[in-house]
């Protein structure tokens, strides 16, 4: 079984970096990282054998991230050329009604696609999401991700602002020791490769939420993980606000998770993803 790699070129020419793997014969499952980082950090997903066995996978860069594109105009990086940008990347690997794994920011691409899209999605996985770009976020982060985003937006003080990278990093993972130092340098160094500038966009672009709400009472699936020890955000208010809309629903708590639920809780979030997408 090999990975393939390769460049999609969005409809609005932005090159896409997208790789797929896994079972072409089992549903499809679309991987989104999280703020500043890339694909790198779902290599544990990509190299889990239940998962591919039963499933393709396919992880991209968001436009602004990793190996992907990053357009200069503020308007690039509106919710229809996110949405483009995900159905690009599907349709080039000739998958169909994929199922969207949205971890933290991720996750905020199904709100995108919900708005422009309606009807592509088979599912939708939240991992300790972000499920949109709005009001949401006045609840959504705890106290510590509030104090850490303007060191990560600073543009003033270049020592603390890398160092806030650092802890940023440390913050998704709570057993930090040395044997995942080489993951958290892998991470660490996909986030150095975005701008203040670059953050501070993708956090305030403009979102529609109202037809991902309108697809979760119509019937779309939505999975809900989160760790019950998360260090950046208050994942109840996933549910709270968005979750209540959705009528095919399963929300799972994972006792001592954290942030990169998915990594330290492989072996459970992986068996949680088989039985959402194949039951």
């Amino acid at each position: 079984m090999s990975k393939v790699s390769k460049f999609v070129t969005s409809p609005d020419g932005c090159k896409i970096f997208a790789e797929g793997i896994g079972n072409l014969e089992g549903p499809t499952v679309v991987l989104i990282h999280g703020l500043s980082l890339s694909t790198v950090v779902f290599n544990n997903l990509f190299e889990d054998d239940q998962l591919l066995s039963k499933l393709y996978l396919v992880r991209y860069d968001m436009r602004g991230h990793g190996r992907s594109d990053r357009p200069l105009d503020k308007s690039d990086y509106s919710s229809q050329k996110f949405a483009a940008d995900f159905t690009a990347v599907v349709e080039e690997f000739k998958r169909q009604k994929p199922y969207l794994l949205g971890w933290s920011l991720g996750a905020t691409v199904a709100a995108d696609v919900c708005a422009h899209c309606p009807g592509y999605l088979s599912g939708v996985i939240y991992v300790c999401a972000l499920p949109y770009i709005g009001a949401i976020m006045n609840d959504l982060p705890k106290e510590s991700l509030r104090k850490l985003q303007p060191r990560l937006l600073g543009m003033q003080d270049v020592e603390d602002a890398f160092k806030a990278r650092i802890d940023f990093v440390d913050s998704t993972i709570n057993e930090r020791n040395a044997s995942n130092w080489d993951v958290r340098l892998l991470w660490v160094g996909a986030s150095n490769h975005m701008t203040a500038n670059d953050m501070l966009t993708a956090l305030t672009r403009e979102q529609d939420h109202e037809p991902l709400l309108a697809a979760g009472r119509e019937g779309l699936k939505l999975l809900i993980l989160s760790g019950d020890a998360d260090q950046q955000l208050n994942n109840e208010v996933v549910d709270a606000q968005v979750g209540q809309h959705f009528n095919n629903k399963k929300v799972v708590v994972i006792k001592g998770g954290s942030h990169a639920l998915f990594y330290e809780y492989q072996g459970q979030v992986v068996e949680e993803i088989l039985a959402f997408v194949t039951k």
